[in-house]
């Protein structure tokens, strides 16, 4: 069964599943307890995550990275290309001409009022990541087995909370990781990852040499001179990045100007200091 296929049944699954719990929801409803079901904390041992890096590793796959707060461990999960290019355009909000998929399927969500609460990445069995969507529907929450790619394309366009179990973190740039997919500056408060041909060219930035901002922290050097998410750096201070070794290199100096490629616009911004 070809990638679009299984996306499309992952698809036509949920929608069968959304279409059940209305039917549910539109049954007469029992006496109402008298206490309303408790909104789901985080499943035991389980840590919030984040989109620390997106990275092609090939032609028809993509590394996700889900890191922790303080982007030191991560979750590297490989997926379909389609489904990394999927996840990248909910993290960017951006809008496509027609609704994509998962669009489609966040839009009709909204409309039969159900709410997903919050996803978590579960398992990892015969290399396998397993993952679940707590779904708040008909006044009742359902868990939901789901691929991490679906759960967390969803999760974006929704702006739902992410978890992993704890267990299934490893170290950035460890032993277990092998060659490093991004860096966490601490010092400029940013996260960067290598930009391949084929992150570019979906970026409309194929022309453009320099390493993917994958993630800015809030009040951090970066955030302050105007950096954001998806901007590529290119250079800094006037020093070339042409990939993650560069960068590496010239981020060990007190870095006072960075210059970015952002819609097409190469803008250096100077008010990096601390």
């Amino acid at each position: 069964m070809s990638r679009r296929n299984r996306s499309l049944d992952a698809a036509a699954a949920l929608l069968l599943a959304i279409a059940v719990l209305g039917a549910l929801a539109a049954r007469p409803a029992p006496a109402p307890s008298p206490t309303p079901p408790a909104a789901p904390g985080p499943a035991m041992g389980a840590v919030p995550v984040h989109i620390a890096g997106i990275r092609p590793t090939g032609p028809d796959q993509v590394l996700l990275l889900l890191a922790d707060d303080g982007e030191r461990r991560a979750v590297p999960i490989a997926v379909g290309r389609d489904q990394g290019i999927a996840i990248y355009l909910g993290k960017m909000k951006a809008e496509a001409t027609r609704p994509l998929t998962h669009d489609l399927l966040a839009t009709i969500l909204g409309v039969v009022g159900a709410v997903i609460e919050k996803i978590t990445v579960t398992d990892l069995k015969d290399d396998v990541y397993f993952a679940e969507i707590a779904l708040r529907a008909g006044g009742r929450l359902h868990p939901i087995d789901a691929r991490p790619s679906d759960a967390i394309a969803l999760a974006v366009r929704l702006n739902a909370p992410m978890y992993s179990v704890s267990s299934l973190l490893k170290p950035i740039g460890g032993p277990e990781s092998g060659e490093p997919a991004l860096h966490a500056d601490a010092r400029l408060g940013l996260t960067v990852q290598e930009l391949d041909s084929a992150l570019a060219e979906s970026l409309g930035a194929s022309d453009v040499e320099g390493v993917l901002v994958a993630s800015v922290a809030k009040g951090g050097r970066a955030e302050r001179a105007g950096v954001r998410r998806g901007d590529i750096v290119q250079a800094l201070d006037g020093r070339p990045i042409p990939g993650l070794p560069a960068y590496l290199e010239a981020a060990g100096k007190e870095v006072k100007t960075l210059t970015i490629w952002r819609d097409g616009r190469t803008t250096t911004l100077e008010k990096l200091t601390p």
